[in-house]
């Protein structure tokens, strides 16, 4: 007797649909069966004969994630490697990378009881790795590093010319050396009110005021939906030699996309990328809010995660209205 999977869906909060319920309805064998998704496609095809593969699949992926069915093994590509030693495997669901690990095997002896016929044991563990876990913690730092630490001193400041601009992002403050952009800076910001003050001022050198003006022209072109900044749009004195070429090497990330922060070809360990992204002293010059810890949307982010997540959509968006990626 076949079993009406309604009352599970609705809980689920999803559409009660034919194909979903053939889906479910696949299971026939009860909790000790696995199937593959063409198993799953096949058996379900007996209800709904114009299921497509693709439905099964994004059904399965979904109903896995809401924990309605549990999912064993990896849709990854197979992964080679030159020891051929035996030994086991972590797994980071973030990053997708391997880990070769030790760990001691388990006992097969009950297994064996049963009547099993053991001929190798492996382990797959599977979370968040060393490396994923200190890049997060660098991340968070450099962005609670800016709520106390003013990044423009005294001296410095008596340089610049500043301005507040207003955005979709709430209130910038800008302040432009007469070299370029020195500084980005969001109303949260320790040096936020300093910046400000000083544009209320209209005080700085006029070739600094200069720079300003472009600067300002930028943020208008980015939020116009330019992806194209110029390459001289900022003061390079403003950052280390290192935290320039990672800071640098997020323009290159296409516009509307993301990049996890281990692709990046720098010389900084996962916690010190983290801490340069975190308090990223020009955002949207240099767009950090691209890069992701694998799979994962950090809630650490310069401006906070809720800019992050309008700065995604709002490319994504422009990139789809414009009518083909990257142009």
């Amino acid at each position: 007797m076949s079993t009406d999977h309604s009352d599970l869906l609705r809980r689920l909060s999803l559409r009660v649909t034919p194909q979903r319920r053939a889906i479910l309805g696949a299971f026939s064998g009860g909790q000790t069966e696995h199937l593959s998704a063409e198993e799953v496609h096949a058996r379900a095809l007996r209800e709904v004969p114009e299921l497509g593969r693709g439905t099964v699949y994004a059904t399965l992926a979904e109903l896995s994630e809401l924990g309605a069915i549990g999912s064993v093994g990896s849709a990854e590509p197979v992964r080679y490697e030159i020891n051929v030693e035996p030994h086991d495997h972590f797994r980071c669901r973030l990053c997708l990378r391997l880990f070769d690990i030790s760990v001691s095997p388990p006992s097969m002896a009950r297994v064996e009881k049963e009547g099993f016929a053991v001929e190798a044991v492996s382990v797959a563990a599977e979370g968040v790795c060393v490396e994923c876990g200190q890049y997060k913690k660098g991340l968070e730092d450099g962005a609670r590093s800016l709520l106390d630490r003013r990044l423009i001193d005294e001296a410095t400041l008596a340089t610049l010319a500043c301005s507040s601009v207003d955005s979709p992002l709430g209130l910038l403050a800008i302040a432009a050396s007469e070299d370029g952009i020195r500084r980005i800076a969001f109303e949260e910001h320790a040096d936020f009110a300093t910046l400000t003050e000083r544009a209320r001022s209209r005080r700085g050198p006029r070739s600094a005021r200069a720079r300003l003006d472009h600067a300002g022209s930028v943020v208008d072109a980015f939020f116009a939906g330019s992806e194209h900044q110029g390459d001289d749009v900022f003061d390079p004195r403003a950052l280390g030699e290192s935290d320039e070429a990672l800071l640098e090497a997020t323009r290159h990330v296409p516009y509307g996309e993301t990049l996890s922060y281990e692709h990046f070809s720098v010389d900084l360990d996962p916690y010190a990328r983290g801490l340069v992204f975190g308090a990223n002293p020009m955002p949207i010059v240099f767009p950090c809010h691209r890069v992701t810890r694998g799979a994962e949307q950090p809630e650490a982010y310069v401006g906070g995660a809720a800019r992050r997540q309008a700065l995604l959509a709002f490319e994504r968006e422009t990139r789809s209205a414009a009518g083909s990626p990257g142009s």
